[in-house]
């Protein structure tokens, strides 16, 4: 009797940790789903008021639209959960667009990546690792709140950031990074190694940057663009910002198409206005 309670007794702790090892949404908030493989979603983290085709090689004919929607994307996987890029900063939310611009451009938010994670059952703590595509002030907009998550880096990209010669203005954006347990990664990065989600270094736009692959049960393989591609006409007639042509990103461009074909995936080219209006967003998903 008195082994069979002790191994009673650690069924029971074994089954404890077994159940907090899986997050639990906060109060009120939708249950999380019970997953076999990975589900993406896309979430609204504002949208960028632009008129500068010029800066991408392109005219406003070539871009019909030239502002940019600026998402950030949610990865549930069985083994945990990555939050790719932070946005637009939440407290332009609900203010007037050319209020408090970064540059010539204007910022258009209605809803708080907070609120956008909660409609789908996530609260901050749940996030298992954070990931930047790279450190400019439309992508690293609320970086601040997710520092208590994984940072997986790029030493390259945390020296844009916190190096010598960072931009100590903007770092105070993310100053929290700098706190954060930080996993420096190189290469192209599986994140829970299987395959299903790996960080794919495309330098260039930024020394560090880097875009997203997940690999979908149903959906397929898509590969998340980052700063690749700013326009559709980019990738449509070949053209990329003047500076980045020796800079890395020719050579990105190529790797990611060979990446595309051989893994038979699709490209979302998440800063252009044509392939946001057609997104399924969250609480919607992608399995």
């Amino acid at each position: 009797m008195s082994l069979f309670r002790t191994v009673l007794a650690l069924a029971l702790v074994l089954g404890v940790a077994a159940a907090s090892a899986q997050p639990a949404p906060g109060p009120g908030l939708p249950p999380l789903p019970k997953l076999t493989s990975p589900r993406l979603y896309v979430l609204d983290c504002g949208t960028i008021i632009s008129y500068q085709p010029e800066r991408f090689g392109l005219t406003l004919a070539d871009v019909g639209n030239p502002n940019f929607a600026d998402p950030c994307f949610l990865v549930m996987h069985p083994k945990g959960m990555l939050l790719f890029d932070t946005g637009l900063p939440d407290s332009h939310v609900g203010r007037p667009i050319y209020e408090n611009m970064m540059g010539n451009e204007g910022i258009l938010k209605f809803t708080t990546l907070r609120g956008e994670l909660e409609n789908v059952g996530v609260t901050a703590p749940m996030i298992t690792y954070l990931a930047i595509s790279h450190s400019h002030w439309d992508h690293v907009g609320n970086a601040n709140d997710y520092a208590g998550s994984t940072w997986l880096a790029r030493k390259a990209e945390y020296d844009v950031m916190f190096g010598p010669n960072a931009n100590t203005a903007a770092a105070r954006g993310y100053a929290a990074l700098a706190h954060a347990k930080i996993k420096y990664i190189d290469g192209d990065y599986d994140v829970f190694g299987d395959g299903s989600v790996v960080l794919l270094s495309t330098p260039g736009h930024t020394p560090g940057h880097q875009s997203l692959y997940v690999k979908l049960a149903r959906t397929g393989g898509v590969v998340v663009s980052g700063d690749l591609y700013h326009y559709t006409a980019e990738r449509r007639m070949g053209k990329m910002p003047p500076r980045e042509q020796t800079l890395g990103t020719p050579e990105s461009r190529k790797k990611v198409d060979d990446f595309l074909a051989r893994t038979h995936s699709q490209l979302w080219l998440s800063h252009t206005i044509d392939w946001y209006r057609d997104a399924v967003k969250a609480p919607g998903w992608y399995d």
